[in-house]
């Protein structure tokens, strides 16, 4: 198992003002400093960085780290939500002006842990991650129940749906609600995604799923690749 490296971004020096250093905030990013993460932020948008270029270019690089390290399982659950709330900080800035800018989310992903689960922890962490990746999330909760998943995602006209589950005894729900959404006439219109720790990517292929994250980052990475393909529109 190597230690993951930080990717700098190409050519973030000509995307910034002229003096202007991103390595602070990535270590802050990275070490879980909101309080930092926040002020450098603002800092950036006073002196007039593109917020698209505030997100790649200064808070990405320390989350990717951090999320490379959690899939190598260098470090763990605690960490990285201390890193998702030195994330979230900056966001918070910058997202305003990314939506003043007309820029769109990458989806819509509805989640929730399928019915008779009250386990939350690890969907919780997926959900951070997504809103960090740029999408819409609209989480569920826990023990939710098949034509809530339905219900909501046709209200929202949702692009990807996301069921967790811990137990092995609820694990059969993931393949139930996706046999619903195929009764109900939607399962074109989604991606479904499923993680927890009793599931497989055999069981995902076993369940109907279009995808399994073997941890968070994993999630997240499948998500921003499956947005992409082409799904049956909602009326």
């Amino acid at each position: 198992m190597s230690e993951p490296v930080l990717e700098i971004p190409e050519g973030w020096e000509e995307r910034a003002v002229d003096g202007w250093e991103w390595a602070t905030l990535w270590e802050a990013v990275e070490e879980g400093d909101h309080g930092y993460s926040h002020d450098r932020v603002q800092q950036a948008i006073d002196a007039g960085i593109d917020p698209r270029v505030i997100l790649d270019d200064g808070l990405f690089p320390g989350f990717n780290l951090q999320g490379d390290r959690f899939s190598e399982q260098i470090i763990f659950i605690p960490e990285m939500l201390i890193t998702a709330r030195a994330m979230k900080a900056g966001l918070a800035l910058i997202r305003p002006l990314l939506a003043a800018n007309d820029e769109k989310p990458l989806g819509t992903f509805i989640m929730g842990t399928v019915l008779g689960d009250m386990h939350d922890i690890g969907q919780s962490i997926v959900t951070i991650m997504l809103e960090n990746a740029g999408f819409n999330v609209i989480n569920l909760g826990t023990d939710v129940h098949p034509d809530k998943f339905i219900e909501t995602a046709a209200e929202e006209k949702a692009d990807m749906i996301g069921f967790s589950a811990l137990l092995s005894t609820t694990v059969y729900y993931q393949k139930v609600t996706i046999d619903e959404f195929e009764k109900a006439g939607h399962r074109d219109k989604v991606h479904i995604l499923i993680g927890g720790a009793p599931t497989t990517q055999e069981w995902a292929d076993e369940c109907g799923a279009d995808g399994w994250g073997r941890d968070a980052m994993e999630a997240v990475k499948l998500a921003r690749r499956l947005i992409t393909d082409q799904r049956g529109a909602w009326a």
